[in-house]
């Protein structure tokens, strides 16, 4: 008995798994017969489904239609705001106490450098300084004598022009001690020192620091790259075809992900004169306020494009389907067609209808176009 019960419970499994087969066999092209079945095009409700759906209807429009674009781009600094310190003679850095990202002020000391070559420097200075005087003193001397004829031309000559010789060393010396930050005028022999101080000409902060204590660098050496605040630029890539809506002047918006959505008001300053190989043309803006934004930094600008009329439809008369964009126009009382629609630019809750053929004169469905998107699903179903 056990074993004829064994063999019923297999049995009945093994029809089980047959049926199942089979069942799925025939089961996928009744799926696929239903998922290829098109949603109708057209609808017709009762009375009471168009009393509950609230209809409102428009036709196409004529409006102008400003076009807002987004741009993307980057933040970057014009070399008129890019400051590279660089010591005026060769010499050892004693002092720079900066790293990346500090700020700095004008006028504040930003490096130390010491050599002895600037102790010469000062030393000729007020060594032809003293001889300067005593060139002077020697000119007048005989310029006396020679008014009392008791001295020759010849001489007098030779003293002014010794006298000459001295001045223009003592003014080159004097440029010289300039050019290495040294005031001339508060120099003298128990103010002598082997260092320079190099100080900031701008308020900004210290983008890179490419020297170390001890270096010994010389003019072509960079010692610090200092970016001023004066200013905030951004380049922005345009597509070829949005140049003619662009102008210098032209209002932006700038936005940036790591500024946690605050907006930096922008103006156009200048538009790029070639296309890239990516087809973009280059939009320089001038930020206003925008400290808070760093070089390299990514941006988003938006623009407002000057455009001309358009025909439009309000955005909420559209619905979305499938992957498409459709509209319902009204065929009598209960009837209505939903027709796919090529949609242009967005601006202020319009947008601008392309394929407007079979849309003119028509009654477009407003307030309710979804409740007749989700009747006509209802329809398929």
């Amino acid at each position: 008995m056990k074993f004829r019960y064994i063999i019923f419970k297999v049995t009945l499994l093994w029809m089980g798994i047959t049926f199942v087969a089979c069942k799925e066999k025939v089961q996928p092209a009744a799926e696929v017969a239903k998922s290829e079945v098109v949603a109708p095009a057209e609808i017709t409700l009762t009375k009471a489904q168009l009393d509950n759906a609230k209809l409102s209807f428009v036709q196409l429009q004529e409006k102008m239609l400003p076009v807002e674009i987004n741009l993307n781009g980057k933040v970057f600094t014009p070399a008129s705001e890019k400051i590279s310190v660089h010591v005026p003679m060769s010499g050892y850095v004693k002092s720079l106490p900066w790293i990346q990202g500090m700020s700095v002020r004008k006028g504040q000391v930003i490096a130390v450098v010491e050599d002895l070559a600037y102790l010469q420097i000062q030393q000729d200075y007020l060594q032809a300084l003293s001889a300067l005087e005593m060139a002077e003193g020697e000119w007048n001397r005989q310029k006396q004598l020679l008014a009392t004829k008791a001295t020759s031309e010849k001489s007098n000559l030779e003293a002014k022009n010794n006298f000459q010789r001295q001045k223009i060393e003592v003014a080159a010396l004097r440029q010289k001690l300039k050019l290495i930050h040294i005031d001339p005028a508060t120099l003298s022999s128990e103010k002598l020192s082997s260092t320079i101080q190099l100080v900031s000409p701008v308020n900004g902060y210290v983008q890179a620091v490419n020297s170390n204590l001890g270096d010994y660098v010389s003019p072509q050496d960079e010692l610090l790259t200092i970016v001023a605040v004066n200013e905030v630029m951004v380049s922005l890539n345009a597509f070829e075809k949005d140049l003619p809506g662009l102008k210098t002047g032209q209002a932006v918006i700038i936005t940036s992900p790591g500024t946690a959505g605050k907006q930096y008001p922008a103006v156009v300053t200048q538009l790029g004169k070639s296309v890239n190989g990516q087809g973009n043309v280059e939009v320089v803006c001038k930020v206003k306020g925008g400290l808070g934004l760093i070089e390299g930094q990514f941006v988003t600008g938006k623009l407002t494009l000057q455009s001309g009329m358009a025909q439009v439809l309000p955005e909420k008369s559209l619905v979305h389907f499938e992957g498409k964009e459709f509209v319902f126009l009204k065929e009598g009382e209960l009837k209505f067609t939903m027709v796919e629609i090529a949609a242009g630019a967005r601006n202020n809750d319009w947008v601008q209808i392309q394929n407007t053929a079979d849309l003119k004169g028509r009654e477009v469905v407003v307030e309710g176009s979804y409740t007749l998107l989700m009747t006509l699903k209802n329809v398929e179903e």
